[in-house]
C-alpha cells in the first residue's frame, strides 16, 4: 500500500473544507501545538492565502487545479474536486463547519469513520449524490462506528442565519424522505437560540402530529457555541 505523506494529508483536509485556518488544520491532524509547521507546510504545497480580520495567518484554500491532481493520485477513488471561488460572506460558515468537524473528531465519546464534506458531495456525480440536488446538498454527512460495529449515517446543517419558513418545510421533507434516517439522524447545529426554536417548531408542526409518520425524532438540534466552547467534545450525548 503506497505510504500517505503528512503533507497529503493536510492537502486532503483542505480539498474537502474549501477554506481553512492553519489551526483548523492543526486540530484535524491532533496536533493544535505544531501549528507553525502546519502552515509552513501549507506553504510549500503552495495553497493560496489571504488575511481575513482577527484570524492568525489568514485563509487558506485551494486555487492551482494541479493539487487536486496530485490529491488525486493518493486518493483514485475520490471524486474529482474543482476549484471554486473564495467568497467572503461565506467565510465564516466554513470555519464554523471546520470547527464542527475537529470538535467531532476529537471526541472521546465516539469514533467517526467518514466525513463527506459539501465540496465532496457536490463533486459527485448525479447517480452517487444521496439524492440531493445541487441546490439542497448539506453541510456534511458523516458516520460515526456504533458498539455493534455497524457505521451509522448522519446529515449535518449548520444554521448560521434564519431561512424562510417556507425554505424549512421544503429542506427538512428532503430529509423526511431519505432511505437511511433513524433516530437523530438529522443534525441542525444552530449558531442562536432563535434559530433552534423556529426550526424546532416547524418540525413540530410538520413531523410531530403523525402527518409524515411521526418522524419528528429523526431530527436533532445542537448550540454551536456549547458544542465548540468544549473543544474536545466530550460534552456531546446526543448522537444516539
Amino acid at each position: 500500500m503506497r505510504a500517505i505523506p503528512q503533507k497529503i494529508h493536510i492537502l486532503k483536509f483542505i480539498g474537502e473544507q474549501e477554506i481553512v485556518t492553519v489551526s483548523d488544520v492543526a486540530r484535524h491532524l491532533f496536533q493544535s501545538e505544531k501549528a507553525e509547521t502546519v502552515r509552513i507546510t501549507m506553504h510549500q504545497l503552495g495553497v493560496a492565502h489571504r488575511p481575513y480580520p482577527g484570524i492568525q495567518n489568514g485563509i487558506w484554500f485551494i486555487d492551482k487545479p494541479e493539487l487536486f491532481e496530485l490529491l488525486k493520485s493518493y486518493f483514485p477513488d475520490y471524486p474529482r474536486f474543482s476549484v471554486r471561488p473564495v467568497f467572503h460572506d461565506l467565510v465564516q460558515h466554513y470555519l464554523g463547519i471546520n470547527s464542527i468537524r475537529t470538535t467531532f473528531e476529537r471526541s472521546p465519546r465516539f469514533q467517526i469513520e467518514q466525513w463527506w464534506s459539501e465540496q465532496y458531495i457536490r463533486s459527485l456525480s448525479p447517480e452517487e449524490r444521496f439524492s440531493f440536488s445541487n441546490s439542497k446538498i448539506p453541510d456534511a454527512i458523516f458516520a460515526k462506528r456504533k458498539k455493534d460495529g455497524n457505521l451509522q449515517k448522519y446529515y449535518l446543517e449548520f444554521e448560521r442565519s434564519e431561512k424562510s419558513k417556507p425554505r424549512y418545510i421544503d429542506i427538512l421533507r428532503q430529509y423526511a424522505k431519505m432511505p437511511d434516517i433513524s433516530k437523530g439522524s438529522i443534525i441542525y447545529i444552530c449558531l442562536t437560540d432563535i434559530i433552534r426554536k423556529k426550526i424546532k417548531r416547524i418540525v413540530k408542526e410538520e413531523f410531530g402530529r403523525g402527518v409524515i409518520n411521526h418522524l419528528e425524532e429523526i431530527f436533532q438540534f445542537i448550540d454551536y457555541q456549547e458544542l465548540i466552547t468544549n473543544k474536545d467534545g466530550d460534552q456531546i450525548c446526543l448522537l444516539n
